[in-house]
This record gives C-alpha cells, sequence and structure tokens, in this order.
C-alpha cells in the first residue's frame, strides 16, 4: 500500500520539514507559528489515518530489510505505535496552536516552534522506529529537544538550573538505555521491532558475565524509564521545569513524562520475562506514588500541584506495568497527556474561574457543613465509588488480572472518591441536587473509566502480553497496598502532642521536598541584580491553586 506507507511517513517527516523551511527561509515569528501549526496538523491528520488503517488491515510498515528478513531502518505501526503517534501529535498541534497565541511577544517564540515541531518528530519516532536502534536515537533527540526547550527562558537562572539538572538526569537515563542496546546488540544483534518477543527468546539464551542477558536488558530499561518519567529517586528535574514556559510544560507532562510507559510497553516481551525488573518498577512506581501524591496535597500554586500530579500518576502508571496491566498502563497515559495538556494550558483562567464560582449563590453555613461531615464523605468518597466499581467490573470485563483489579480498584476508588468529596465542598447546588450529581457523576465517570479500559484491552489485545507469570502477584499487591494505608493511618490519626509532632515535621518536609527545586524561581527583590522573569505567556507559573477535587 504506497499511499498508507506515505501517509506514514509523513508523521514524523513533515513536522521535520516544516522546522527546516522555518530555518531556511528565516521566516520571522508569526509566519513560523503558521507553519508549525499547519505542519502539526497535517501529522495529526495523517497519524489519524495511520489508526484507522492499522485498526482495520493491521500494522502498517516502511523498512528496509537485510537478507535474514531483519529490519535495518524504517517505520512500522502496529496498534501500540498508532495510539501513541495520533495522541503524540494531537498534543502538538494543540500546543502550537496555543503557543502562537501566548508566545507572540517572545523573542524566541521562533526557536519554541522549531524545537517543539522537531519535539513531535521525534517522538513519534520513539512511537514507530522498526529497530532498536532506531527506537534509542529518537529518544535521544527527544531529551536533547526537551532540554532545549526547558531552557527556553535562559538566561534566567532558574531556567538555567533546571535545563541543567534535567539534562543530568536524562544523561544518566539515556546512557543506561545506550548501554542496554549495545548489550542487545553485542549479543543477539539489533531487535527488530516488529518481533520483540523474538529477540526476548534470543537474549534468554545469552549470557553477560555470568548474568541472564535478558535480566540486565530488563533492569536497564527500566533504570531508563525512571529517569524519563520522573520516578524515585530521578524525580528532582520534573519540579524544577516549573521555570519553562506553559506550552513547554504541557508538551512535557503530556508526552515526554509518559517515557516509561512508552519505553517498557514496546519493549514489554523483555521487560515482562523478568521478575526482578518487574517487582523493581513496581516498588519504585509505590514510593514515587506515595511520595509525589503527598506533596501534591501541601502545595498551593496550581502549576507546582500539577507537577507533583504528573509524578504521582507516573508512579502509578509503572506499578500497573509492574503488575502486567500494559493495555492499562497505554490507557492510562492516553488519559493522563489528555487531561495534563488541558490543565496546564487552561492554568491561567484558574483565578478567574475562582472568582466566578465565589460569585454565585452558595449554601448556607449549615447546609454545607452537613455536606462536608465525615458520615457524607466516607459515603461519597468511599462507598458509593466502590459500589459503582464493583457493579461496572460485573457489567463490563476489562479482561484484568487480579492484582491487576486490585490496584485499579483502589486508586480508582480514592481517585474518585476525591474528586467527589471536592464538588460536595464547592456546594454548587441544594444538599439533595449537590449530592444527587455527586452520586451520579461518581457512577458515570466509573463506567467510562472500566468501559475504556475495556475498549483498549481489546484492541491492542494482539500486541501487548496479558498473562505475565513474572508480574506481581495480587497477595504482594495486596500486602503493599495495606503496608501504604497503615503508614497513612499512623501519620493521620497518631493522637496527642506525639501525632501533632509527627504531623508538622511531616507537613514541613514535605513543603520544602515540593519546593527546593523551584525555590530559585521567586522574583528578586528590588535592588537585586538578579533577571527577573521574562513575559512568554499569558498566565503566571505561581498562580495560586484555586481547584477542587483535582485526581490524586
Amino acid at each position: 500500500m504506497p499511499v498508507m506507507s506515505g501517509i506514514l511517513v509523513a508523521v514524523p517527516v513533515v513536522p521535520l520539514l516544516a522546522a527546516l523551511a522555518i530555518i531556511v527561509f528565516g521566516s520571522v515569528a508569526p509566519t513560523a507559528a503558521r507553519v508549525a501549526v499547519a505542519a502539526s496538523a497535517v501529522a495529526f491528520a495523517a497519524a489519524l489515518v495511520t489508526l484507522v488503517s492499522v485498526g482495520i488491515d493491521g500494522p502498517l510498515e516502511v523498512v528496509a530489510t537485510d537478507t535474514d528478513g531483519s529490519a535495518v531502518v524504517g517505520l512500522v505501526a502496529d496498534r501500540v505505535g498508532a495510539i501513541l503517534i495520533a495522541l503524540t501529535t494531537f498534543v502538538g498541534l494543540i500546543v502550537q496552536s496555543f503557543a502562537s497565541r501566548s508566545l507572540r511577544s517572545d523573542p524566541r517564540s521562533r526557536r519554541f516552534h522549531i524545537l517543539a515541531l522537531v519535539l513531535t518528530a521525534s517522538t513519534s519516532m520513539v512511537a514507530i522506529a522498526a529497530t532498536g536502534t532506531g527506537f534509542v536515537a529518537g529518544w535521544i533527540i527527544t531529551s536533547v529537544v526537551l532540554v532545549g526547550l526547558i531552557g527556553h527562558q535562559a538566561p534566567w537562572p532558574p531556567a538555567v538550573s533546571a535545563q541543567r539538572r534535567t539534562g543530568r538526569s536524562f544523561l544518566i537515563g539515556d546512557s543506561v538505555l545506550v548501554l542496554a542496546l549495545l548489550v542487545t546488540v553485542a549479543t543477539v544483534g539489533d531487535i527488530d521491532m516488529r518481533s520483540v518477543g523474538a529477540g526476548a527468546d534470543a537474549l534468554g539464551a545469552e549470557q553477560i558475565a555470568g548474568l541472564d542477558a535478558l535480566a540486565v536488558v530488563a533492569i536497564l530499561l527500566v533504570i531508563a524509564g525512571i529517569a524519563r518519567s520522573a520516578l524515585v529517586p530521578l524525580h528532582r528535574w520534573l519540579p524544577s521545569t516549573l521555570a519553562a514556559p506553559t506550552p513547554v510544560s504541557a508538551l512535557l507532562h503530556a508526552g515526554v513524562i509518559n517515557g516509561a510507559g512508552v519505553l517498557l510497553i514496546r519493549f514489554s516481551p523483555i521487560f515482562a520475562s523478568s521478575p526482578t525488573a518487574m517487582a523493581v518498577a513496581f516498588a519504585i512506581g509505590v514510593l514515587t506514588a506515595l511520595l509525589a501524591t503527598a506533596v501534591m496535597l501541601v502545595r498551593s500554586d496550581v502549576k507546582g500541584g500539577l507537577v507533583w500530579s504528573t509524578a504521582g500518576q507516573m508512579g502509578f502508571m509503572v506499578m500497573q506495568l509492574g503488575v502486567g496491566a500494559f493495555a492499562a498502563a497505554l490507557f492510562h497515559i492516553v488519559g493522563h497527556a489528555l487531561y495534563k495538556a488541558a490543565m496546564f494550558l487552561g492554568a491561567g483562567g484558574a483565578i478567574s474561574a475562582h472568582h466566578r464560582q465565589q460569585q454565585r449563590p452558595h449554601l448556607g453555613a449549615a447546609e454545607r457543613t452537613s455536606l462536608t461531615s465525615v458520615p457524607v464523605r466516607l459515603l461519597i468518597g468511599l462507598l458509593v465509588p466502590l459500589a459503582a466499581f464493583v457493579l461496572a467490573l460485573a457489567i463490563i470485563d476489562p479482561h484484568l488480572t487480579a492484582a491487576a483489579t486490585i490496584l485499579i480498584v483502589v486508586f480508582g476508588v480514592l481517585s474518585v472518591g476525591r474528586a467527589a468529596n471536592g464538588w460536595l465542598a464547592s456546594t454548587p447546588f441544594t444538599t439533595a441536587m449537590t449530592i444527587t450529581t455527586a452520586v451520579l457523576g461518581v457512577f458515570v465517570g466509573v463506567f467510562a473509566y472500566v468501559g475504556g479500559l475495556a475498549v483498549f484491552e481489546h484492541f491492542v489485545v494482539d500486541v501487548v502480553p496479558y498473562a505475565v507469570p513474572a508480574a506481581m502477584g495480587p497477595v504482594w499487591v495486596a500486602a503493599t497496598l495495606v503496608g501504604v494505608a497503615l503508614l497513612v493511618t499512623v501519620v493521620a490519626f497518631t493522637p496527642g502532642q506525639r501525632g501533632q509532632a509527627l504531623r508538622r515535621r511531616m507537613y514541613s518536609w514535605l513543603l520544602s521536598t515540593g519546593s527546593a527545586a523551584v525555590r530559585s524561581g521567586v522574583p528578586s527583590a528590588p535592588g537585586n541584580n538578579r533577571p527577573t522573569v521574562p513575559t512568554t505567556s499569558v498566565e503566571s507559573d505561581v498562580t495560586p491553586r484555586v481547584t477542587v477535587g483535582e485526581p490524586a
């Protein structure tokens, strides 16, 4: 199908050609913005056509092969790759359109559009590269370009610091990924992404310094994912990126930050063959989700809260991978990307939305108190979401393992329950109407999530593994979640002065942990020689956080 092959090639090539045209012809900023938006639209249209074609006719490839049929270079789009390029190009189009307005007066806006186009092309390459070498090349280009975008406001010191911190973390992760590639090439040759399972089988028969080559490569992949997705202990670079303008934050949090998921899903046969790698991924995911969610809860600004929320979501995504729920992790990548793009691009409207909410009529204090009482919060925030999940899973079968079911139900109940309690706290209607809409919203949200998960699982069932013997089992998952619950209970409910002192210390530690990376970004006092932050977008990066019910 030469036409479809050309459409697949257009996904990464059109943004690259547009970036090159802007450079060669020296386009002024408004023209560069128009070219960038148009090229992004073409790439998105090509990705959508590819997604439809792959869904109907199967994988689409443009590959040069050697004598034995192995891929040497090229592109291949299976159903996972088609979903990823559709997501990547869509986010690129939305952000380019937003940046064409928000960065209009920025003297470096032309540079932003060029780098954002290259970022769209490189992330698309990561999704559809036909070989392991092509994947790693796209991955490294993505790192370099993103570091350049994070330093958009240089020579402002916080931007320079964020750029350096991010560069160091990416250097660690990318070096480890290159090492994994070298081990693979030295033992079994380059990985053909059309048959990663065959590469995993070949690696399983090889030894490196007396160690199982398959386990070594799997663990190296996990470490590379830890660095890219800001997981503990390589998480400090993500909060520092608050120094970047909002369009950069949207590109980062809606796309690049999902690197661990994309990496481990595309190499799932290798990752899923190593119990050690899956256990490490699960443990790191738990630590990251716990720490980042706790820090998010003490943040008082919109973008700071969103940054730590992203880290927590990445921890949960990697936990899903650790229990072998690859389809659920892919669904999480798509949902999180769309949600975070909307949240970051809409951060500037938070103050206006808060004022509009305050100006409308509200219930009296007694009615508000009844809505936020402990029995009502437990009912709406815990029992109703749990009942909704039980009913949804009884009606819709998303083909989850027992471990994945436990994990998803627990985190789903917590997230939906928190959103419902935020709705109750906002008291938008009368008492009865507020409770009724909260319950209906919980059931609609849960059924939409479970239904979407079932659709994704059915769509990618032939691409990612379902039964993963090396995955964390339900006993380990349940024990871990019980341990986390006990820890939170001890911190929250220890009585007396000892409990108060513990909570004060915990709050101070979380506040300092969440603020240390961006402390240098506070505008300097008059008379200080440090330059002030350039005005590059219509919203402030330190907007007070006034939203309620944000998912954990």
